[in-house]
């Protein structure tokens, strides 16, 4: 993949679950270094289109390309294209039999067949640059839910992904805990990691995204800078849904 080329496109894809449409000829660019978040309401196609781009559903039409493969092509090899790619779902997802440590551990190991007493060493800086060494013995059912996530995030980290894809991953966080996660995201975007976020806050997507995509029926309406869609959105539809999210009682703002 040459510098210029973007580390993945999506183009016109169509994802149908039965009769339901969810996708509907949705295209996208993302580059090297950006973070963009995805906004919409419940349904817009938004985890849709994170699982498509994981390979962890078909597409129905379309293509899709990251760092240069086209994923959507016949004999595509998902495992190497995932190894390249960390997923974080909305639920954790760890392993309650296992440790922090033995979570973020094992798909290097297994997958990737690392050392495991240097997969155990690259798991303990990833956890004490983030404030998590104490945890590091930790069983999951012992972690407050923003710690979780956290770890999951780190368990991503562990597989040195190129691109991240995040799924709501707040959404399941009491209020006081979803700053701890945000925070190590911001960490992640003044690294320069690649990201595409599913994502309802908006405040988040202001302070850290490149680029804002707000999704409605499958396909993008509006996309561009934060300051500009979430402020003076063009779409009928934009406004619409933001006056809904940032005044839900309903008193709206001056644009």
């Amino acid at each position: 993949m040459s510098a210029s080329s973007p580390l993945v496109t999506v183009h016109q894809v169509h994802k149908a679950f039965g009769d339901n449409q969810v996708l509907a000829g949705l295209s996208l660019n993302l580059a090297q270094h950006e973070v963009v978040c995805l906004i919409g309401p419940s349904g817009s196609g938004k985890s849709t289109l994170l699982r498509c781009i994981d390979m962890l559903e078909p597409i129905n039409q379309g293509r899709i390309t990251v760092d240069g493969v086209d994923i959507t092509s016949p004999g595509c090899d998902e495992n190497a294209v995932r190894r390249g790619i960390g997923m974080v779902f909305q639920g954790y997802n760890l392993f309650p039999h296992l440790s922090v440590v033995g979570n973020i551990t094992l798909a290097p190991v297994r997958v990737r067949g690392d050392n495991r007493a240097q997969a155990r060493e690259r798991a303990l800086e990833l956890l004490a640059r983030f404030d998590l060494a104490d945890k590091a013995d930790a069983f999951p059912d012992q972690l407050s839910g923003g710690q979780q996530q956290r770890v999951a995030i780190i368990r991503a980290l562990a597989m040195d992904p190129k691109l991240l894809l995040l799924d709501e991953i707040t959404s399941a966080l009491d209020p006081e805990l979803v700053g701890e996660v945000l925070n190590l995201l911001r960490d992640l975007a003044n690294d320069g990691m690649t990201m595409l976020v599913a994502t309802h806050e908006m405040s988040f997507a202001r302070e850290v995204a490149t680029r804002v995509c707000f999704l409605d029926g499958g396909v993008i309406v509006e996309e561009g800078h934060p300051t500009r869609v979430l402020d003076t959105p063009t779409a009928p539809r934009t406004r619409q849904f933001l006056d809904r999210v940032i005044n839900p009682m309903g008193t709206s703002q001056q644009r």
